[in-house]
């Protein structure tokens, strides 16, 4: 007898139980198995994170320069990346894929771009927009167009204040992002009114399908050190136990409220997030970072449990897949997507780019640099052609990298100083030597317009200010950072040992290629950057140096870095590779032979 339905029946209602089970017991283990996996299956949901960080105001393709790995060996080449119509078309594609999708906009979004910055970020807002972002937080180069602009872009709380304000700002009205923006890191100081009152809400609550969300949003806390003009009326939160308890406190809160996940949207960068998730409680899933662009290709664990990602820039998105389950704990999935030539152009974002440009292109270009104490009128077409690359020129090294180098190599023969030290800025174009240089690529070294200028400087105040700087790149407690590579040098050849605690890496200075090392008391004349707003005997964010006189151009009484890289890219390429370098005597591994710019100090 085999068994079949009418087999099973019988069987049944004699009450044979043996019979039963000898003849039909595979049938009856699958059904009873089948309500146990469909009920499994039921209880099953996803919910997908697209991580987008860093735009910096691209709206066009360009080219970047990737790592890539070949068994043991790591490399970098250049390719296309990016673009807003190639972004739009990656993040359609996921969400025809995935049921439930969250789009978060994490760091520097409005500044970055010739057209970014002459229209005070409004030219990147519609087509950011039309993204269909669910979620964003401000970078510190959001900041950027001013303590106004930056009210108006984002203060959420105080309309009356925006209106206000406006009327205060001239040119076209500073457009908003139509997506809530968060950053629980930031208060006003205006008294009374607004003293203590958050900028914008710490934390957002949104259900995904039927997954509730709590998000905590933080910006980069480095404004007041990139100029306190640009914090003027705002204070940041510092400190590793201040955000551990900021997180502990806002977590809290959500998983009582009835969040299933906690995540931090944080644009303090990679490092920073990855020592808080060390030291935080249990309760946040993942942080989303930004700042710092490094690419997590795999993500970060933590000793609380959180995973913690960044998506590299605008040449990227990370797509993180929960799957929640009522039979054990969520599973995370990380996949980096290149926003590469592979990926088609999205019209109608094509048309929005197009748009967005359209007024930067063309003989009819006029704008005023929207900055005051700038006096730097944009008056060509941004695809102006300024000099064939005399080398390869990016800034994707933080020791060594060849734009600094060259542009103050470019200063220091100017003048025939001593030495020039320029910002360690960590955005950049990467053209490759011989190609042509354009207006637009060159805003993107030098987005910001502080004068050269000349000053003295003591060998002892010298080393003080490169440790300082070796500090803010390499420390190993993440919270002494401060944004940015190591300086750019010419003039002087440096050995350091990146290995050596805070305030003891640097070992020697040297006149560049001879063995005569600077003395303590000795003088040296140098070049470099100076603001209008800055203290007395400040050069590139640091004190010490004495007789600061601002520069003059061939044309007027002063001249931006900008401009001299202009004039000295006109003039022809510098012979050879220049002069000064600077030496890690501890062989501390390098992008791309790491796989992070910074080195990730493993905190316990």
């Amino acid at each position: 007898m085999s068994c079949k339905v009418n087999t099973m029946t019988y069987l049944l209602l004699k009450g044979d139980l043996s019979a039963l089970i000898v003849r039909c017991g595979h049938l009856l283990l699958l059904l009873a198995m089948m309500p146990i996996s469909q009920g499994y299956a039921a209880n099953q949901r996803q919910l997908t994170f697209i991580h987008l960080n860093d735009i910096h105001a691209n709206l066009m393709p360009h080219e970047d320069r990737v790592r890539r790995t070949a068994g043991d060996d790591a490399f970098a080449l250049n390719e296309s990346r990016g673009g807003l119509a190639r972004t739009a078309t990656l993040i359609r594609q996921i969400r025809e894929q995935a049921a439930n999708t969250v789009l978060m906009n994490i760091g520097d979004t409005y500044h970055g771009g010739v057209e970014a910055l002459y229209s005070r970020g409004n030219a990147i807002v519609a087509p950011v927009d039309a993204l269909g972002i669910d979620i964003g937080v401000p970078g510190n180069w959001d900041f950027a167009y001013g303590p106004l602009v930056t009210r108006l872009r984002y203060s959420q709380t105080n309309p009356w204040l925006s209106r206000l304000v406006n009327k205060l700002v001239s040119g076209e009205p500073v457009q908003l992002p139509i997506y809530p923006v968060i950053a629980g890191n930031v208060r006003q100081t205006f008294k009374p009114l607004l003293e203590n009152e958050p900028l914008l809400p710490a934390t957002h609550v949104q259900t995904f399908g039927d997954v509730s969300v709590g998000f905590i949003g933080i910006t980069s806390d480095i404004v007041p050190r990139m100029s306190p003009l640009l914090a003027w009326g705002f204070t940041f939160l510092e400190g590793e136990e201040a955000y551990r308890k900021l997180i502990n406190q806002h977590t809290r809160q959500l998983r009582e409220a009835g969040a299933e996940l906690v995540v931090v949207m944080s644009e303090l960068g990679l490092h920073r997030d990855r020592q808080l998730a060390n030291v935080i409680d249990p309760g946040v899933s993942v942080f989303f970072s930004a700042h710092t662009h490094e690419v997590t290709e795999q993500p970060l664990s933590s000793s609380s449990g959180a995973l913690v990602v960044e998506a590299g820039n605008d040449g990227y998105l990370g797509e993180m897949t929960v799957t929640l389950s009522h039979s054990g704990p969520p599973v995370f999935n990380w996949k980096l997507l290149a926003i590469d030539a592979s990926v088609p152009m999205d019209p109608a974002m094509q048309r929005l780019v197009e748009d967005a440009r359209a007024p930067f292109l063309g003989p009819q270009v006029a704008f005023d640099h929207p900055m005051p104490f700038v006096d730097l009128p944009l008056e060509e077409s941004i695809d102006t052609v300024i000099a064939k690359a005399p080398i390869t020129l990016h800034r994707r090294a933080v020791l060594n990298n060849p734009f600094n180098h060259y542009l103050a190599e470019q200063m220091r023969r100017h003048y025939d100083a001593d030495l020039a030290l320029t910002p360690g800025f960590r955005f950049d174009a990467v053209v490759e030597e011989g190609s042509a240089l354009t207006l637009e690529e060159l805003y993107r070294y030098l987005p910001v317009p502080p004068h050269l200028a000349k000053a003295r400087v003591r060998g002892d105040v010298l080393r003080r200010v490169f440790e300082t700087e070796l500090t803010r790149a390499f420390s190993k407690d993440a919270f002494a950072h401060s944004g940015g590579w190591f300086m750019g040098v010419a003039g002087l050849d440096l050995d350091v040992d990146l290995s050596r605690k805070d305030g003891d890496r640097v070992l020697h200075i040297y006149r560049a290629g001879s063995e005569r090392e600077i003395n303590p008391e000795e003088y040296l004349t140098v070049i470099s950057c100076s603001r209008p707003y800055d203290e007395a005997g400040v050069l590139c964010s640091n004190g010490g140096f004495e007789d600061v006189t601002v520069l003059p151009s061939p044309t007027a009484s002063e001249w931006t870095p900008l401009e001299f890289a202009r004039y000295a890219l006109l003039q022809g390429g510098i012979d050879g590779e220049g002069t000064g370098r600077v030496r890690d005597i501890s062989a501390t591994p390098v992008w791309p032979t790491a796989q992070f710019m910074q080195p990730l100090h493993q905190v316990p």
